[in-house]
């Protein structure tokens, strides 16, 4: 393994640990808010509520800001050094303090008219309560551009953990409000949980201050912001960030708005779903993504098209030879998943099943949506963000189209389905652009090749858990009995995978496994 390839590794792995902890958290929110809110009106509210709030955190963090971010930074400290790089990253600060003002209040006057744009099928108290929620929560997006900014900055010094953990400690708020009412109604248990998420989005930004003050001694707000050129370049590429953010997130716009005109519960059991593969995914492309960003920035500001390619496909095998198993199962084994996690409370086993087969629906989702998280990486540092704009506008209408054509027929099923087939013919596009783009181009036959191998390497694993699944009584839920199974089939599975991927000559995963031994010691 080269240098660059073990650096990309550490900064994978702290990156991952980080999402990955946070993404638990997530799951622990999602938990007990299904157990105390079930599939229902009043959560069906929150979802909605949260659209907005998510929807800006999503192309902020996610998305956009760190991708603006980075390579600005990067390059004016290769130009000029730390010092004009620090005052670079005032003046950007200074430009989110205002605008999560702007947005936050303006996002408060507006709401009724955002719960109209998205949720017109609620009415009477549904509708009432959603947009009291959505007031409540819109000013966690200027916590979020904080975050994010700080987490840029970060990552150009090679830190990679507290920033990606720091979400988690917000979903940890919303768990403690949920325990905090316990035995209340639905609706305490609501106003609680929202009100915890704008106390969890400021100490989620506190955490991540320390790290920064060590790598960067304390960045002041500056509002001279017209005398740096930079900043005008970095403003423009973070308006391009935000219409990129905004294609992305109209598609969830687009589904949740169908999912209000379906039965009671579909935008939670489309929720449910989504966070599922999200918590699938989201710690290993996110993490690789992140990792991603500032050695292929470096790359091409030195015009290292070698490094380019290399740090590239490195990182979408890094991913997939932990995807692709994730994705198999989640494929093959729906209902257990489901069931194992959410089939208590107030969640019922219709619940269940209809949440199991919207998951199921969403695996080309999961895997497209993975090779979008890091594809765009090359494309943010190469600077060609428009190309991201046309992909992501193609997506939005194709997402519209799909679900307005296969909801009425198919319900969540239908939402899901649309949303996985626009997304993978964004990736599509993506990979012959930037194919085309890239001296040499990117190695794209091998890596194919490669992605072949893990699903083969699938195979004898998802044999063998099917054999031990069916003695699970999956409609009891997360009993002693069904965990055991569960796990079981798991540790089964992985040691199979393990095995196939190593005689398949994987290398990938047995350097993964490699690091995390070497961490655990």
């Amino acid at each position: 393994m080269t240098p660059p390839r073990r650096s990309l590794l550490r900064a994978f792995m702290a990156s991952s640990v980080g999402t990955g902890l946070s993404r638990v958290l997530g799951l622990a929110r999602e938990l007990a808010l299904a157990n105390v809110l079930g599939a229902g009106m009043v959560m069906d509210a929150f979802v909605m509520a949260f659209t907005f709030p998510g929807m800006l955190r999503r192309f902020v963090a996610d998305e956009g800001l760190t991708g603006a971010l980075v390579p600005a930074v990067a390059r004016a400290e290769a130009e000029a050094g730390p010092s004009e790089s620090s005052a670079l990253a005032g003046r950007v600060l200074a430009a989110l303090i205002l605008a999560g003002i702007v947005l936050s209040v303006g996002g408060i006057l507006a709401a009724p008219w955002l719960v109209d744009l998205v949720a017109d099928g609620f009415t009477g108290e549904k509708y009432t309560l959603t947009v009291q929620l959505t007031r409540v929560l819109f000013p966690f997006v200027a916590f979020v551009a904080l975050v994010s900014w700080a987490e840029g900055l970060l990552n150009h010094r090679g830190h990679f953990f507290v920033p990606k953990l720091a979400p988690g400690l917000v979903s940890a708020a919303m768990v403690l409000a949920v325990i905090w009412t316990q035995g209340g109604s639905a609706l305490d248990v609501v106003w609680a949980v929202s009100w915890a998420v704008i106390i969890g989005g400021a100490f989620h930004l506190l955490v991540c201050l320390p790290p920064l003050w060590s790598r960067w001694g304390v960045i002041r707000p500056r509002l001279d912001l017209r005398a740096d050129p930079r900043f005008r370049r970095v403003l423009a590429e973070m308006g391009k960030v935000a219409v990129i953010g905004v294609m992305a997130q109209v598609n969830t716009l687009v589904l949740r708005y169908l999912a209000s005109h379906l039965q009671e519960g579909a935008v939670t059991w489309y929720w449910n779903a989504t966070r599922l593969v999200d918590f699938a995914q989201g710690i290993i492309a996110v993490g690789v993504g992140s990792a991603l960003l500032p050695a292929i920035s470096a790359a091409a500001a030195e015009g290292d098209g070698d490094q380019f390619r290399s740090a590239f496909t490195g990182a979408a095998r890094l991913a997939g030879v932990l995807l692709v198993p994730a994705a198999a199962v989640i494929l093959a084994f729906p209902e257990p998943c489901v069931a194992l996690l959410f089939r208590h409370g107030a969640y019922t086993w219709v619940d269940v099943t209809q949440t199991a087969s919207a998951l199921q629906m969403l695996v080309p989702f999961m895997l497209a949506l993975a090779g979008i998280q890091i594809i765009k990486k090359p494309f943010f540092a190469l600077e060609r963000r428009g190309v991201l704009i046309g992909v992501g506008g193609f997506g939005v209408v194709m997402t519209g189209g799909l679900g307005l054509w296969l909801a009425p027929s198919m319900g969540v099923d239908g939402l899901a389905l649309a949303l996985s087939l626009s997304t993978s013919a964004q990736l599509l596009a993506y990979v012959v652009v930037l194919q085309s783009s890239v001296t040499g181009g990117l190695g794209l036959g091998r890596l194919f090749l490669d992605v072949g191998r893990m699903a083969i390497a699938t195979l004898p694993a998802v044999g063998a858990a099917w054999m031990t699944m069916g003695h699970g009584d999956w409609s009891a839920g997360p009993s002693l009995h069904n965990a055991g199974i569960f796990v079981g089939s798991m540790v089964l599975g992985a040691l199979l995978y393990a095995v196939s991927a190593t005689l398949l000559g994987l290398g990938e995963l047995k350097t993964v496994l490699r690091r995390v031994a070497s961490r655990l010691r």
